[in-house]
């Protein structure tokens, strides 16, 4: 039995037989013929791509009922490649220089092309290499009338092993049989990620070398709630996680009975329970699963469904305005621009290459050197908030004072320009901060003042806490939220926003997990803000709690020097505090 560790996505577990896809390399000879041939050999090219956006548009057309609209554009891009001109041109200069077939001369271009855009070392053109390597394939295969792959008729459940697939892969996986799929690279943000997510396929990515682990036939579980694929497992884990998926699928539907009743402890604590979405169907599902507003809407992938383009003042407002009236009069958090780092980056927004960029152009800082696109973003927003009330805008990556004044200085001239404009525009949304960083964690008490509320971006303050990599595997051991270090910080952020009689909430995914909601609710934060599909557990295991026990057994939320002995104490709260049944599904087999 052997246990790989990935990236989880699109939540669930699945158990099925390996399925090894290998992307076999389409063969392609050159071949030398005349210059009055080159129009008509060229011509051949032009049919094949007129056939592959045919076959693109037609997938589009077959994923419509079953994958939200917003993420059309993937297929979109796909079918714009295809007509870029300068990929016509391109090859036929190639085709005319070398006295070759269009095959070779497409190809050829192909790959020049692809290493440019890995020479670049930029999550955004990254992605779009794997876009164009996509259509460049389909085009291939056309041209030389090899047969599109067809997974064809199965008979027993399989989860499908590749070294990486691209949209066009995923939407064949559309098959009862097929129960999850997994990659040796990608991530959460890639368009497979999303496509999985929209078709709600189980998946674990960026496994590093699985295609060289795993065999066609072997039997594997995927579990990507935790990221993670056994294989071979032996009769007892099959056993554990065959009940696991079966008791996940039931819990979820128990616990959907829930999500309308109110999030109320034992002892009458209310805690209020927000989403983090990203597009307008996860703020529909998070409606759906009882959330109370959204803590955190992120606005990137704006910039990306727009991209190469920016997005206009207008298009931020109607996003804005559709999402918030998609959620009625619930708080709905926007976050502003928070592109580079590990996160998707925008080819007009690219200043120079970084050796670091996780500690580089990013958050706040990205915003405030490109003042213009700030500023198109706060109009949008501004003029947004006057329609919706409930819109409040949230900055983030804030590391100290001076920059927080001068994001505030640049927040309110750009009001002041919209008044000016405007004698009935008086949108006064609340104004809140991501506290991510230790130094402004250090200073929360000063940045309280000046702000309407505070949320703690749990993922990344722990990042750069304990100076760990959350991408590398190798130290992931340090991962733990138990570190009397961090859960000091988060006590002293709490005290600064109490003190400031301000809203203080949690928007990492740290707040799904029921342990450490637990350490977060003992520190004071009652708005917790997650994935959607994780509040249902949450809310049933809130419900199940009495935090005044909690108390009485955890006096003070750090008291050990020991983050194991902190866990314990923590754990055998939860024993005393639920019945067997919940404490076996929460914590049972997740710590």
């Amino acid at each position: 039995m052997t246990i790989l560790k990935g990236v989880g996505i699109s939540n669930g577990i699945a158990i099925g037989k390996a399925l090894l896809i290998l992307d076999e390399d389409l063969v392609v000879i050159k071949e030398h013929i005349s210059k009055k041939k080159i129009e008509k050999n060229f011509s051949a090219f032009k049919t094949a791509v007129q056939e592959a956006k045919k076959e693109i548009r037609n997938v589009k057309k077959q994923l419509k009922s079953k994958i939200p609209e917003e993420h059309a554009f993937i297929f979109d891009t796909h079918i714009m490649l295809l007509e870029d001109t300068t990929l016509h041109a391109e090859t036929f200069s190639f085709m005319k220089k070398q006295s070759c077939n269009v095959e070779w001369a497409f190809n050829q271009v192909l790959i020049r092309l692809l290493r440019e855009f890995d020479a670049l070392e930029d999550p955004y053109f990254v992605e779009r290499a794997k876009d164009l390597e996509d259509v460049g394939k389909r085009v291939l295969r056309i041209l030389l009338k090899e047969k599109e792959r067809k997974l064809g008729d199965l008979d027993e459940d399989m989860v499908v092993i590749g070294h990486e697939f691209g949209p066009s892969n995923i939407t064949t996986f559309d098959n009862p049989h097929i129960k999850g799929f997994a990659t040796d690279i990608g991530g959460q943000t890639t368009h497979t990620a999303i496509i999985a997510k929209a078709l709600k396929i189980p998946a674990v990515l960026g496994l590093h070398n699985i295609t060289r682990q795993v065999t066609s036939g072997d039997l594997l579980i995927l579990d990507s709630l935790k990221g993670e694929i056994i294989v071979n497992p032996d009769k007892k884990t099959l056993k554990l996680y065959k009940k696991k998926r079966d008791t996940y699928r039931n819990e979820e539907l128990e616990y959907l009975e829930e999500i309308m009743l109110p999030c109320v402890s034992k002892d009458g604590v209310k805690i209020n329970l927000q989403a983090n979405i990203e597009i307008l169907t996860e703020a529909n599902t998070a409606m759906d699963h009882g959330a109370e507003g959204v803590g955190l809407y992120r606005t990137e992938f704006l910039f990306l469904k727009t991209a190469p383009n920016l997005p206009t003042e207008e298009e931020h407002f109607e996003t804005y305005c559709q999402m918030a009236r998609s959620i009625g009069d619930k708080v709905l958090t926007v976050r502003t621009l928070d592109l580079g780092g590990e996160k998707y980056f925008h080819q007009t927004l690219i200043h120079k290459k970084e050796n670091n960029p996780v500690l580089g152009l990013r958050g706040v800082r990205l915003c405030l050197f490109k003042k213009d696109i700030f500023r198109t973003q706060l109009r949008g927003l501004l003029k947004a908030a006057q329609l919706f009330p409930s819109i409040r805008i949230m900055f983030p990556l804030i590391t100290g004072y001076n920059e927080l004044m001068e994001v505030l200085a640049f927040y309110k001239k750009t009001k002041e320009e919209l008044q000016s404009e405007d004698p009935h525009f008086n949108a006064e949304p609340d104004i809140g901060i991501m506290i991510e960083v230790p130094s402004a964690a250090m200073i929360a008490d000063y940045l309280a003042k000046e702000v309407d509320f505070i949320s703690v971006g749990t993922n990344d303050l722990m990042q750069y806490l304990l100076a760990i990599d959350r991408g590398n595997d190798q130290v992931t051991y340090l991962y733990d939220p138990f570190h009397p270090g961090f859960m000091r910080i988060i006590t002293q952020i709490v005290k600064a926003a109490q003190e400031a009689n301000i809203q203080v909430s949690c928007c990492g995914e740290m707040a799904s997990s029921p342990l450490y909601a637990c350490m977060l609710i003992h520190s004071g934060i009652k708005t917790l803000s997650m994935n959607p599909a994780s509040l249902p557990n949450l809310k049933h295991f809130i419900r199940s709690i009495d935090l005044s026990k909690l108390r009485e057994s955890v006096p003070s939320i750090v008291n050990k020097p020991n983050a194991k002995e902190l866990r314990q104490r923590y754990l055998d709260a939860m024993k005393k505090n639920l019945d067997k049944i919940d404490y076996d599904h929460f914590f049972g087999e997740r710590c």
